[in-house]
């Protein structure tokens, strides 16, 4: 099932001093007088990582009929701002105001994830008033949280250096500011959150006379943590329901392994829905068929309002593709335009949120970009609850939506594109590049696959048939024989049944060993595609984090030290960097990488315009 089925999904800016990018899911049937504000984790890695999960939270409350709206915190994902504690509770409190606003519910309700569960009773502090309120794997002190931040950081940090160990050290962080898993955590944040402790209320902010909203606790294990929070709910004279239940660990744990937990999803739901009256039911946006919005919302960001960003769904086959288009507000647009992709586990902010920094510092030189989501990641639809088989990003569909969402860069006045992207978003920047004539750079991002042969299709879809058959924990559980029987299989198992790569796949012997393609000609038609494309020519620049297992696939096709690249492709190599180029200064490297790249295809462009103007014959016009 999509996760879009069952409601209407609409993108808004909202907020008065500061733009901040909710979303809102309705349900398109029968509905209830209650909406709910998802308070996600704010910060960093678990920002990261939880994200898809939210998103299925909201489609999974909106398709039972509530309304529900998530949203980004100030200085995180799309949102304007800084990074303030202050801030972030003032955000809970605008977010309520609009859900109220877009939806005409007279009961409200509050989802707080982790440290955004403790801002969240922060801002109930403050004076937000709520009518039930969930918290989930909730701190009761925010300095426990940072402590397992810096924690987990030290140990990355460790790893990095083991790595390559015979790396120049890298440099110090900028003073000011650690980093925490790729994040900047400022000493005014870290102290800030220090000092903020939830077993203790402000004076005053709990009356006698006070309505106290209905409570749930649901703890991140089954061990149960829920003695944290008896202090915190006792000061407000808060009495709660507590659930013992596991999932938070699989949701927060790693993006690429992030697994929404659907049994503690649908705990959440019905204890929301318990008690509350019905109400008509919703009215379709007007901005488009299922709440597309083809000409997109749009704010202005920034202190000196410089940039003007807007959100847009535009339909594909699978369903909705989101994407952030940011462009120039005060000056005319270049017709150069920026595509930004990401893998399987990162929404369209980019790693580390890389991509919303540079598309808002380039666009303060003209330039526009957009930043998107592939099916099933981030906010597009499709079918992405976790452990997706990888194969499913390195499919032709992902390419064609991506030319989809690229036709609204098309319809504004793009005529040449520069295309960056991580991971699968990398070959998806190198596949459309070979599809297309007016993709003049490309800045691959470690790269794990490097090009797509459509004959190895049989042989490809066969392994993931001998993978699926040698999974001995699924054959041993009887629920998957339940899920066998009612035709439930994974996508990419069903597309090797369907294609008949069981029988046509070649078989060397009996226990399945497929037989292999021919090497040296794997090599030459991976070799040849990139050297093709880069006489075409298509600048080619492959930035990789050293001993990350992106290196060993080039050299796997181009040789050591990558000696069969045609000389004009740049490779850059960055120390104490993993995959998703965590550390700062991997950060500024490759973001240098992607500048030099932007000013070639630009400065190329206008050297090629003032030739035309220069071979162009002047014509005397007739006097008027």
């Amino acid at each position: 099932m999509s996760v879009s089925d069952g409601r209407h999904l609409r993108a808004f800016w909202f907020g008065e001093e500061l733009s901040l990018l909710g979303h809102m899911h309705t349900p398109r049937g029968a509905a209830v007088d209650l909406c709910a504000v998802i308070c996600p984790t704010p910060f960093g890695y678990d920002n990261i990582c939880g994200h898809r999960g939210l998103r299925i939270l909201a489609d999974c409350l909106s398709s039972s009929g509530i309304a529900a709206l998530r949203f980004d915190f100030p200085g995180t994902g799309d949102s304007d701002g800084e990074m303030e504690l202050s801030a972030w509770r003032a955000a809970v409190a605008a977010a309520v105001v609009a859900a109220r606003r877009e939806t005409g519910c007279t009961r409200t309700a509050i989802i707080g994830v982790g440290l955004g569960g403790a801002v969240a009773l922060g801002a109930l502090d403050d004076g937000v008033e709520v009518d039930k309120l969930i918290l989930w794997g909730v701190p009761a002190r925010a300095r426990a949280w940072v402590r397992e931040q810096r924690a987990y950081q030290a140990i990355a940090a460790r790893a990095s250096v083991t790595r390559d160990p015979d790396a120049p050290k890298p440099p110090p962080d900028p003073p000011g500011v650690e980093q925490i898993a790729g994040f900047p955590l400022t000493a005014k944040l870290a102290d800030q959150l220090s000092a903020f402790d939830l077993r203790s209320a402000p004076v005053g902010a709990w009356p006698a006379g006070r309505l106290r909203p209905e409570t749930l606790v649901v703890t991140r294990t089954m061990t149960g943590d829920e003695k944290t929070m008896v202090a915190p709910l006792e000061v407000r004279g808060l009495s709660a329901t507590f659930e013992q239940r596991d999932g938070f660990t699989k949701m927060f744990d790693q993006p690429h392994l992030s697994v929404a937990p659907l049994e503690v999803f649908a705990l959440m739901r019905d204890w929301l829905a318990k008690d509350v009256v019905e109400r008509a039911p919703y009215v379709p946006s007007s901005a488009g068929i299922d709440g597309a919005l083809p000409d997109g919302a749009s704010t202005r960001l920034g202190p000196d309002k410089l940039i003007e960003e807007t959100v847009r769904y535009k339909q594909g086959e699978g369903g909705l593709l989101f994407s952030i288009e940011t462009r120039p507000a005060a000056q005319p647009v270049n017709p150069t335009w920026l595509i930004l992709l990401t893998g399987r586990a990162v929404r369209h902010i980019g790693p580390n949120r890389i991509w919303v920094r540079i598309a808002r510092e380039l666009a303060l030189k003209g330039f526009a970009s957009l930043r998107l989501d592939g099916r099933s990641v981030g906010d597009s639809d499709g079918e992405g609850n976790g452990l997706m088989p990888n194969e499913e990003y390195y499919q032709e569909h992902i390419y064609d939506d991506i030319e989809n969402v690229m036709g609204i860069a098309t319809a504004q006045g793009a005529q040449q594109f520069l295309m960056t992207g991580i991971c699968s978003g990398a070959t998806a920047s190198y596949q459309i590049a070979t599809r297309r004539t007016d993709v003049r750079a490309i800045v691959l991002l470690n790269l794990l696959q490097l090009r797509h042969d459509p004959a190895d299709d049989d042989n490809a879809l066969f392994q993931q048939l001998l993978k699926f058959a040698r999974r001995t924990d699924l054959w041993l559980n009887p629920e998957s024989f339940r899920k066998l029987l009612k035709g439930k299989l994974p996508p990419n198992i069903k597309a090797a049944f369907k294609g008949g790569a069981f029988l046509s796949a070649p078989w060397r012997k009996l226990g399945g060993l497929i037989k292999r393609p021919v090497k040296t000609a794997e090599e030459d038609y991976v070799v040849r595609g990139y050297n093709d494309l880069a006489k075409r020519p298509t600048a080619i620049d492959i930035f990789l984090s050293d001993g990350d297992q992106s290196v060993d696939f080039l050299e796997r096709h181009f040789g050591a030290g990558f000696k069969k690249l045609d000389p004009s492709i740049r490779v850059h190599r960055v120390y104490h960097a993993d995959h998703t180029i965590r550390p700062f200064h991997a950060q500024e490297h490759f973001l240098q990488v992607l500048r030099a790249a932007v000013d070639r295809v630009a400065d190329h462009a206008q050297a090629g315009a003032a030739d035309v103007r220069r071979q162009t014959p002047s014509v005397a016009l007739p006097p008027v």
